[in-house]
Order: structure tokens, then sequence, then C-alpha cells
């Protein structure tokens, strides 16, 4: 329930700056800042969380921050004017990011070495449910409704965790975090460069699309939702397909694939002349970032076990941080060169990173 929870209404965003934009009456370029103002600290304070369990026992910090994701969901719905939206979700980033960092820990501590996988499997197989159900849901619902449902979800996690959830005391059980040193490693570098700038690329495109189908074709909001939720039930179909693929063509490989599948679509898009044909063409924007999700964990899981602890918590927070800053950027782009230009240099971005993927990756192992 908690990585339902929080997955719920993130990829949703970028679908509903045309009409929470609308709802102010500000412009969706100042209503965007929602999509990074999440992003960036979830990033951030994703690398706070878990050495605070050494302090502090694990049922504690997740009730706190449970009670903080509810209450920041709840205002957020409620804001009466875009600045405190700003804020509160903002405060969603902060408190949201802990869920899934300090679900693993408990995992990583307390389940059997055969089960984990299974459990962590399923665990983003609910999250992938989740996006694509809050995604399908922004068609028709209201914005506020969209996030009224993360924190009525956060409330009954609170409920369940108070009677079921085991303290978790992990205070004196040694847990380290050691970021530096793990980014010392060559590897860590090289790998992490590959995380950034492939989550840079995709953030600049996919957190802009909602409000380049509105300004450009002036779409409703059930037409730009079912773009959106097309990519996002691609790209859960072809996450569990990548499993199956990655032990046939191999990790770096299908990254590979997944980047020039990105490049693909997006030639596609811009030549497409009509929105129409997105909808076929999203398909393979969402099969690409799946495919380079998979692939990319894929390789990270044969690092060392020294490194792969650490190196989990940092490809969550460098994930979101490089995405909020790509969706960031994207804004500062698109006012100065327009959409077009943004999105050709994404295009040949994700291209030559799947290309050269393999030259940076290849002494990673």
């Amino acid at each position: 329930l908690s990585f339902f929870t929080v997955s719920f209404g993130v990829a949703a965003m970028a679908a509903l700056i045309p009409s929470i934009a609308e709802y102010f009456v500000v412009k969706q370029v100042y209503a965007a800042r929602l999509v990074w103002l999440y992003m960036l600290p979830y990033g951030l304070f994703a690398l706070v969380w878990p050495p605070l369990t050494r302090v502090v026992t694990l049922k504690k910090l997740f009730l706190s921050t449970a009670a903080g994701f509810c209450l920041s969901a709840f205002f957020f719905s409620a804001a009466g004017s875009v600045e405190l939206a700003f804020l509160f979700r903002f405060l969603m980033g902060v408190f949201g990011c802990s869920f899934v960092p300090l679900i693993l820990i408990a995992v990583g501590k307390t389940v059997p070495k055969k089960k984990k996988a299974k459990y962590i499997g399923s665990f983003f197989g609910i999250s992938y449910i989740s996006t694509c159900v809050s995604v399908f849901l922004s068609r028709r619902w209201p914005w506020q409704w969209v996030y009224v449902v993360p924190a009525l979800l956060s409330l009954a996690v609170i409920i369940l965790a108070v009677k079921f959830l085991d303290q978790y005391d992990f205070r004196r059980a040694g847990l380290k975090v050691s970021y530096i040193r793990t980014f010392q490693e060559e590897k860590v570098k090289r790998f992490f460069l590959a995380v950034i700038l492939g989550s840079f690329l995709y953030h600049g495109f996919q957190q802009w699309l909602g409000v380049y189908l509105k300004q450009t074709y002036s779409l409703a909001q059930v037409s730009i939702s079912t773009i959106f939720t097309v990519a996002t039930v691609s790209a859960a179909a072809f996450e569990f397909l990548g499993g199956f693929f990655c032990s046939r063509i191999g990790n770096i490989t299908l990254a590979r694939l997944g980047f020039i599948l990105m490049g693909t679509f997006l030639g596609l898009f811009l030549t497409a002349g009509n929105y129409q044909k997105l909808y076929l063409f999203i398909v393979l924007w969402g099969a690409g970032w799946a495919f380079t999700h998979v692939g990319l964990c894929a390789h990270m899981a044969q690092f060392p076990d020294k490194i792969l602890r650490d190196a989990s918590g940092l490809n969550s927070a460098l994930r979101f941080s490089s995405g909020g800053l790509g969706a960031f950027i994207g804004g500062a782009v698109i006012s100065r060169v327009g959409f077009h230009t943004h999105f050709f240099i994404i295009a040949l971005g994700v291209v030559l990173l799947g290309v050269y993927l393999n030259s940076l990756l290849e002494k990673t192992i």
C-alpha cells in the first residue's frame, strides 16, 4: 500500500499541468514548476532518511514521514493559490521519498535472501499499477481529486502501520551509509553518469509534453491524459518483458535499445504533423524508457555487495534529482528557443547516449 500511495499521481502531474494552470489562472510554464518542485526534494531527501534509522527506530521514522506526506498531499489538493501548491508539492517530495528506502531497508534486514527479489518485484509492480491508475483517472477527474487519493491512502498506511508494523530497531545494527566512499569507485561514477544523463533527457521531454500538446493542439484534458495513459501502460508492460530480454541480449544492450527507441519516437514525433499519430508512436517512448530502466538496474545489480546497497539509494536519489533538473532546465530552454528545438536536442541526446552507452559502461563490472 505504501508503494501504491507514493506512486499515485507522480506521472499524472505532467498531464495535469494545463488543467492546474487554468484553475489558478497562471501560465502553463509557471505551473510546470510543480514537476521539479517535487522531484528535486525527492531526490535530495532520499539520501537523508536511510541514515536516520541509525538513531530512530524505523517505525517511528516511517510514521513521521507518512504523516508529513498525508498532510502535504491533503493541503496541496486544497491549495487556494499556486504559491501554496508549490509549497505543499515540495513537502510531498520531502516526505514521500522516505517510503521506498525505509521499506527496502526493512526487507533487506528481515526477509530471507531467496524471497527478497519476490518482495521487491511485487512492490515495484504495484507502483506501476498505481501510476497507470492515476494517469487514467486524470482523464476525467479534477486535479484536486487525484491528489486527495494519496492523502487518504497515506492515512490508511498510518493506521495499518500503527497496528501491524514492527519497530525494526536497527539503531545498534551499525547501519552505515557511505555515499562519498561509494562515489570514489570508478564503476559507480560511470554508471551514475549514464543514469543522470538518461533521467535528465527523459524528464526534459516527458514533463513538458502535456504543456506542448495543450499549447500546440489545444487538446482537452481527456486527450492529453489518454496519450500519457498509453505511454504508462506501455512502460509497465515492457518493464515486465525487460527481464526476459535482459537474459537474452544482455543488460547494456537492452539499455542501449531503450535509448534508441526513445530517440526513434522523438524523430517520429517531430515529423508527425498531427497529434493523432501520437497515440501509436508514444508506445515506443514507454517501451524505450522501460528497457533502459530494466537494463541499467540489472547492470547495477551486478555490483559487489559492498557497493550495491549505497548505490541502490543513490540510484533513486540521482534519478529524481537529475529528472527534476531536466524539467527545470527544459522550461528555461523552451522559453528561449521553443518546443521543437528543445525536443530535437533531447532526441539527439538520447540517441547519442544509446550509441555510446557500451563505451561508458563496459568497465563498470
